[in-house]
């Protein structure tokens, strides 16, 4: 498998499937649904997400996939794409900017290939197994901050720290980091990868939310790993990436309070 061609053809799915959602984005009479979790979904998301499996389809047929909308087909292949149509489906209902369109490659159960967009900020990411992660022309490197007294940290919203019990996370974080910014989803992950903010913390999520953003960390020289320290899996639901340094930080805090 060709991994540079693969990530060319998963950058040719999003030029019709950014159209298919930017022409519902702030729309005010666009029906919202909620599905058995009661997260949200709508149109946007189901069409997206039609149009990137039956594009994944023709091409790999043998391929597996795993989508949000419509679950997995043959995801025990070798191969297997993820695809998160709208990441940040609360956002794009809110006329928000900072939703994602993200798909990866998985081999053998590991991300080779990731793609993040961001349609309504004109943002698309890359990354391939050991050829970097980029934005255009430009290479995507975490940042350089070792201490986190002194660094910006991004985390998900505080309901999903709620809901997970880890507020004390949430807090410890706030009080103990230089600042602390709610920037949500695959759109903080992106951040971390850019070396923006130093790093993500994401305490509730999806394979096919984690797919992509972990190789794009990893190829912009990061560290991705799982509230558990695992630095292999993306089934655990739980996140942190960015600096290096700092992905170790956190883990060990996480590590402290489940002991308490």
């Amino acid at each position: 498998m060709n991994l540079i061609k693969a990530k060319d053809f998963a950058l040719s799915c999003l030029e019709p499937a950014e159209a298919e959602i930017l022409k519902l984005f702030r729309k005010k009479d666009i029906a919202v649904e909620s599905k058995s979790d009661l997260s949200p979904v709508t149109l946007a998301d189901r069409n997206t997400e039609e149009i990137l499996r039956k594009k994944i389809t023709g091409k790999f047929p043998g391929h597996g996939i795993i989508g949000e909308e419509f679950g997995e087909e043959n995801s025990s292949a070798e191969w297997v794409w993820t695809i998160d149509p709208i990441d940040g489906t609360r956002s794009f209902i809110r006329g928000l900017p900072l939703f994602a369109t993200l798909i990866a490659l998985l081999h053998k159960g590991k991300p080779v290939m990731g793609v993040i967009s961001l349609p309504a900020l004109r943002e698309t990411a890359w990354a391939v197994k050991g050829q970097g992660a980029y934005s255009g022309k430009t290479r995507l490197q975490v940042s350089s901050c070792k201490n986190l007294s002194k660094a910006m940290v991004a985390v998900a919203d505080f309901y999903c720290f709620r809901k997970k019990k880890c507020a004390r996370l949430f807090n410890r974080l706030d009080k103990e980091s230089a600042i602390m910014r709610t920037y949500p989803d695959a759109f903080g992950h992106l951040m971390a990868a850019r070396g923006v903010v130093d790093v993500m913390v994401d305490p509730l999520a999806y394979i096919w939310d984690y797919a992509p953003c972990k190789i794009m960390v990893e190829e912009a020289g990061g560290m991705f790993a799982n509230f558990s320290g695992n630095q292999s899996s993306i089934s655990e639901e739980t996140a942190i990436s960015g600096n290096p340094q700092l992905v170790r930080q956190i883990r060990k805090m996480v590590a402290e309070l489940k002991r308490k």
